[in-house]
């Protein structure tokens, strides 16, 4: 079984669970998730999990992302982006769209949601509802209130204007949970206008870009061309700040069993005088250095966080 994550560029006209799918059909192997959803509009970086490393989604899903987005001004939809059907419309002459490009004011009310905000998801959204994704429910007409998400924004930055569009380009930095389509129907509610999202590029996921992403055709040109590992992240890649270290004997035969090891044991500092302290990670491998869990030290002894084995 092959584990590890791969980068994967997905390409627009398919759900990332089509994307999972079609990566395993590629790879013959079924054990596989993704670490976040990109709507089929949308292309750009999808980190995939495979085999031991799935245990790693819920994380990876919590990384910091950054996204290219188009916004388009004077339309909603009822998906919030251009694959909707539009539901309403702003009856503003194309001079009062120049001039909330022109004026600044486009630009401060963009700026302004940099910061927390409380975000109500899209009723076109995998979120849950007492049990039923809201897409299910938008698809039988049927709407319900939702709770915002307390969601972070760290930049957003104006690439540039088409007014002729009335769109602008923006790159978004935000943290977990945020909907790009909403930030855009968000955006033109504050501006007084309707807004819809026109494109979404994701072109970062934590550590993975999307200059390293992989197409599907590329990676089945790795499989046949027998160079499908050198496109496969391993799990103790992604911790770099992570302190590594190595057992042996009984401390060795725990480690195999996901069990408690002493911090005090010389087998697993090797004399280091840089002891630990409380809630420190680590990547413990075996004699053969075999990498097998995530322990955290919990000011007492190193307990398992993640285990892979």
């Amino acid at each position: 079984m092959i584990n590890g994550i791969i980068n994967i560029y997905k390409e627009k006209g398919f759900t990332s669970r089509d994307a999972v799918n079609k990566l395993c059909g590629i790879i013959h192997q079924k054990k596989a998730g993704h670490t976040g959803t990109l709507d089929p509009m949308a292309e750009g970086v999808l980190p995939i999990c495979l085999g031991n490393a799935t245990k790693l989604c819920d994380l990876l899903t919590d990384h910091d992302k950054i996204y290219k987005a188009v916004i388009k001004l004077g339309v909603a939809t009822d998906t919030e982006d251009v694959t909707g059907n539009v539901i309403n419309t702003t009856d503003w002459s194309g001079e009062r769209l120049a001039e909330i490009f022109n004026n600044g004011e486009f630009s401060d009310t963009v700026k302004s949601f940099i910061g927390d905000y409380d975000q109500i998801p899209p009723m076109y959204s995998a979120k849950k509802i007492n049990g039923k994704k809201l897409y299910e429910l938008a698809r039988e007409g049927i709407t319900v209130e939702r709770k915002p998400n307390h969601v972070i924004i760290y930049d957003i930055v104006i690439d540039n204007v088409n007014q002729e569009n009335n769109t602008a380009e923006l790159t978004v930095h935000c943290g977990k949970g945020t909907y790009i389509r909403s930030l855009c129907r968000d955006i033109g509610e504050k501006l007084g206008c309707y807004a819809c999202m026109a494109e979404l590029t994701r072109v970062k996921v934590g550590t993975f870009n999307i200059s390293q992403a992989y197409k599907l055709s590329e990676v089945e040109r790795a499989v046949k061309e027998n160079k499908l590992s050198e496109l496969i992240t391993p799990v103790p890649d992604l911790f770099p700040d992570y302190r590594k270290y190595s057992v042996s004997g009984h401390d060795e035969l725990l480690l195999k069993n996901g069990g408690v090891i002493d911090f005090n044991t010389d087998n697993v500092f090797h004399g280091n005088k840089d002891r630990p302290t409380k809630n420190d990670l680590f990547l413990m491998y075996d004699s053969l250095k075999h990498f097998y869990a995530i322990y955290k030290y919990d000011g007492m002894k190193l307990r398992v966080e993640k285990y892979f084995g």
